[in-house]
């Protein structure tokens, strides 16, 4: 990628300032000005390198993240009960160098077991998409999308131009497990990060998620699908240093690496907007105690 194409967008950036400057968060304005990376994904994202599509992609991403509040949360925004509930944690890098996230279905919010009973009945209609985009808990579905794009965000910032791969471990998962709203949300954010994800390694799916998966990669774009692979938990060594690899996929690490400061989420509740019926719902659908309480 040439550097005058680097610097023609970002005349043309600048120029969007000048007239739509408040779009944009002083984070991101100040990355497109002083890193190369952040305007060259862009290009490089565009197979028949046209500027202009990469510009307008630019700007659809940039104004996103202001709209979204992507800048506007930290770590600890986010009770550890999620942090620990979806098992995400920013450690290790793969062979190539590529920063890892890993993530457990396991442990995520849970929907009706009335899914686990007839879930055949709807694999051929389209109520299975309006099914599992309800949420257990409404109050609580925008907090579940500030952190998937908070996620996002984190590991991109982490990897740079290297980019990094997700390891989703669907071991112990089932369909109650799944939330197709989110996966949708989730795939939307990171085409927004073009060029950064190098790698999603789904490992021990079981079957009953198979037709589920399906659907999920079929909501992908075709460069999404590309990087789709199903792995053993065993097969994981191949691709990564075993200490990196957590003991519950057969690997060394028996550690975790969540942020540090993390508060409950019945700390945070109250900043959240959640009220206590909302609190203690999750905690008795989680099955997890509550501080301070028997």
């Amino acid at each position: 990628m040439s550097a005058d194409a680097i610097a023609r967008l970002r005349a043309q950036f600048e120029a969007e300032l000048k007239s739509n400057g408040d779009l944009y968060h002083p984070i991101d304005i100040e990355r497109v000005r002083t890193e190369d990376w952040q305007v060259k994904r862009f290009l490089l994202d565009q197979a028949d390198g046209n500027e202009d599509a990469a510009f307008q992609a630019l700007l659809k991403a940039l104004q996103w993240k202001k709209s979204f509040g992507v800048h506007d949360r930290t770590d600890q925004y986010f009770p550890k009960e999620v942090w620990e509930q979806n098992a995400v944690e920013i450690y290790g890098k793969d062979k190539q160098g590529r920063v890892i996230q890993w993530e457990a279905v396991r442990n995520q919010v849970r929907c009706s077991l009335f899914i686990d009973l007839f879930f055949p009945l709807f694999l051929t209609t389209n109520l299975l998409f309006t099914f599992f985009s309800q949420r257990v808990w409404k109050e609580t579905a925008l907090l579940a999308k500030h952190f998937v794009a908070h996620c996002i965000e984190r590991v991109d910032r982490a990897a740079g131009e290297t980019g990094f791969i997700l390891i989703t471990d669907s071991n112990g998962g089932g369909l109650a497990n799944v939330d197709m709203d989110i996966m949708k949300f989730k795939i939307a954010t990171i085409d927004l990060y073009p060029q950064a994800l190098k790698g999603l390694y789904v490992v021990d799916l079981p079957w009953l998620l198979n037709a589920i998966m399906k659907m999920i990669v079929a909501l992908m774009s075709e460069k999404l699908r590309s990087v789709v692979h199903y792995v053993k938990g065993s097969e994981l060594a191949e691709v990564m240093d075993e200490q990196f690899i957590p003991v519950e996929l057969k690997g060394g690490r028996d550690k975790h690496a969540f942020p540090a400061d993390l508060q409950s989420f019945e700390a945070r509740g109250p900043a959240l907007g959640l009220d206590e019926k909302t609190v203690d719902t999750f905690y008795k659908t989680m099955k997890l105690p509550r501080p301070g309480k028997a």
